[in-house]
């Protein structure tokens, strides 16, 4: 049975960072995608769902961008992502994410507080008042879209792919609008953050869609 979620707003920023950084990230079965060699990508993404089975929520995920499966005669995804630390505004959404896709998360609530101007999009991530990242989007052209993607998960039960259709209207443009700040704190314990590049060469702003999910498919790795 697919799974459905309503969001009001989702931005997503993608970033260069070191190819050594991404490798020490992902389990041995995935590779990174590079942009250049020995540059990968790092992407911070925030929803702000309004329609779901456990209510509304706001959520943060960061994640590593790495290679697909692609197999003859079926759909080409748009990108594939790891998540590697997921943070929601309430345990419901959770516990939720944690039993139904093998989604590492943040085990306290995060905030997230939205940021809006007449072009811009902001998120700032906390933990009880304390920052953790904030992620702003500049807006472009604006189309409708129906785009499939691809994420990775690993835990000690297995790991596992889900496919993930996203629609909505979409603004996507390579303008070097946004800007994203990493804090030194937990949450981003994996990251090297000065090497993280501040302006994304890509800004994604989905609006009034929907996000859905496949029934999880088990890999088998070595």
């Amino acid at each position: 049975m697919k799974t459905v979620y309503g969001y009001a707003d989702v931005i997503s920023g993608f970033f260069e960072f070191p190819t050594e950084n991404a490798r020490r990230i992902l389990p041995p079965h995935l590779q990174p995608a590079e942009l250049h060699h020995g540059t990968s990508i790092f992407s911070m993404t925030c929803f702000d769902f309004d329609r779901s089975s456990v209510g509304p929520y706001g959520e943060v995920v960061m994640s590593v961008v790495v290679a697909p499966i692609v197999k003859p005669g079926e759909r080409l995804p748009k990108f594939a992502l790891y998540p590697y630390m997921v943070g929601t505004t309430t345990r419901a959404a959770r516990e939720h994410a944690i039993e139904r896709w093998h989604l590492p998360h943040w085990m306290e609530d995060v905030g997230i507080e939205w940021v809006r101007d007449e072009r811009t999009l902001g998120a700032k991530v906390t933990l009880d008042g304390t920052p953790l990242a904030e992620l702003t989007i500049g807006e472009h052209s604006w189309q409708p879209v129906e785009q499939l993607y691809q994420s990775f998960m690993k835990d000690e039960s297995g790991a596992y792919q889900a496919n993930i259709v996203m629609e909505g209207e979409q603004s996507e443009h390579e303008e070097e609008t946004g800007r994203l700040v990493l804090h030194d704190h937990p949450f981003n314990r994996v990251l090297q953050i000065g090497d993280v590049a501040e302006a994304p060469f890509r800004e994604i702003w989905m609006r009034r869609g929907i996000q859905t999910f496949d029934p999880l498919l088990t890999l088998q790795t070595a």
